[in-house]
């Protein structure tokens, strides 16, 4: 309302200037009170009018201009540098991710006609920070593009529960997972999606208090983010822009976030015997502590268990030529095998007569292997959010022909290039 009543008031000012000219002159100027003259563009403007208007039909604004801003918040235009920059990425990561996915056409017709930066962010009285807008699906608008460091670009893709605050700026959050959630806004704005949606996490909605959802306790509830919590048509945008903004791994990261653990026991087979885990040649896979050594089967009293043949025997432990391998002492020496008494045994050559010692030899240890695990979750949180993913990946296909896994390897691959810096100077991400 605020800028309608403000072009309003332009408007009847005019009218009143020309009324006041008519009294007294009846001479007609033929010079146009408007600016006719072409706009002096420089480098970089010329660049946005042939890789952003000319190619997409898209007005990208990176100077300061108070119509086109919100007034009720204090905000700073965006530094030139660090729009150039935000420019480049949003026109190789996402502009040019949905043209080879989707096609160029698409891209054209339902992208916002206009783009606009915004150095710093608008900030609420409840703790928000907007970080993007979409107006009607004409207009979105960037903001924190100042926190942008061109010579220290990151794009988190495999750590969906990073600390926003570090360093480097995670693009990803701050910009494109913004970008991709807005322009979500103008699909479902466009084209309806099923109203199964809504139900799956009816009731659950924190309309008043999502701030308070942290983003690592949003999956348990079925949601991806905290913000998603907020109502259906967040929820809706934030899954969309969660899924394709972060690899499957992480995605999957988010979706164990969503289970809860209820019990936990070991398989048995149908004997009784535990069942072990096995490497990929079949053998169990020992337990290691946390120096990496064996960790040894004991009794009840502490003491280690030993193996033995089928007759009961220890089984002892020889060395590279089938030696077995004696047992030494604290002396260093090979310990002698004592009788009941405390005495040493004694073992005789009757050929010879020569007498020998009988020594202590090492048995081979019991080891503990890795026992399979059966593990009963609650999962009804990741069960809400699969649900609804499949709900957004078929109108996705059957409104607007988008294959949602296309559109994320797109948006993936580009993205993991950024990390090798972008050329400001020829307006590209480096090979």
């Amino acid at each position: 309302m605020y800028k309608i009543m403000k072009y309003k008031k332009i408007i009847a000012l005019f009218f009143a200037g020309a009324l006041i000219t008519s009294c007294t002159s009846d001479d007609v100027s033929s010079e146009s009170i408007f600016d006719t003259t072409a706009p002096q563009r420089n480098e970089f403007d010329q660049w946005l009018k042939t890789n952003f208007t000319d190619e997409y039909n898209i007005d990208f604004i990176y100077r300061y201009n108070d119509k086109e801003t919100d007034n009720t918040y204090n905000v700073v235009p965006a530094e030139v540098d660090k729009a150039k920059a935000l420019a480049i990425l949003v026109k190789n990561v996402w502009l040019d991710a949905y043209a080879t996915a989707v096609g160029k056409d698409f891209i054209k017709t339902y992208s916002p006609r206009v783009y606009q930066l915004i150095g710093s962010g608008e900030y609420r009285t409840n703790g928000e920070i907007v970080l993007g807008t979409a107006e009607g699906g004409l207009k979105i608008t960037l903001f924190m593009v100042n926190h942008l460091d061109p010579n220290n670009l990151y794009i988190n893709q495999t750590e969906p529960f990073r600390d926003r605050t570090l360093t480097p700026l995670d693009l990803n959050f701050w910009f494109f997972h913004t970008m991709h959630h807005e322009f979500c806004h103008i699909l479902t704005q466009t084209k309806n999606y099923s109203t199964d949606f809504q139900q799956i996490s009816a009731g659950k909605y924190h309309t008043g208090d999502w701030i308070n959802v942290d983003d690592e306790d949003a999956p348990l509830e079925g949601f991806v983010t905290g913000y998603g919590s907020s109502e259906y048509n967040e929820d809706f945008a934030e899954i969309y822009a969660t899924y394709v903004t972060n690899t499957p791994e992480a995605w999957q990261s988010i979706l164990d976030k969503g289970k809860v653990l209820i019990s936990e026991d070991f398989a048995r087979d149908k004997d009784g015997n535990f069942i072990y885990e096995t490497d990929a040649e079949g053998n169990p896979i020992p337990e290691l502590d946390e120096n990496g050594n064996f960790i040894y089967v004991t009794d009840e009293n502490g003491d280690i268990v030993y193996e033995k043949d089928k007759d009961g025997n220890y089984i002892l432990a020889r060395d590279e030529e089938g030696n077995p391998i004696p047992m030494i002492g604290e002396d260093g020496k090979p310990v002698k095998k004592l009788d009941d008494f405390g005495n040493p045994v004694y073992d005789v050559d009757f050929e010879t007569g020569q007498v020998y010692y009988v020594y202590e030899y090492e048995k081979v240890p019991m080891i503990e292997y890795k026992k399979k695990s059966t593990k009963t979750y609650d999962t009804a949180g990741s069960d809400a959010i699969e649900q609804k993913l499949e709900i957004i990946r078929t109108y996705l296909k059957e409104s607007w022909n988008i294959d949602l896994d296309v559109l994320r390897n797109e948006v993936l691959t580009r993205s993991a290039k950024i990390s090798n810096g972008i050329d400001l100077v020829n307006y590209k991400i480096k090979d």
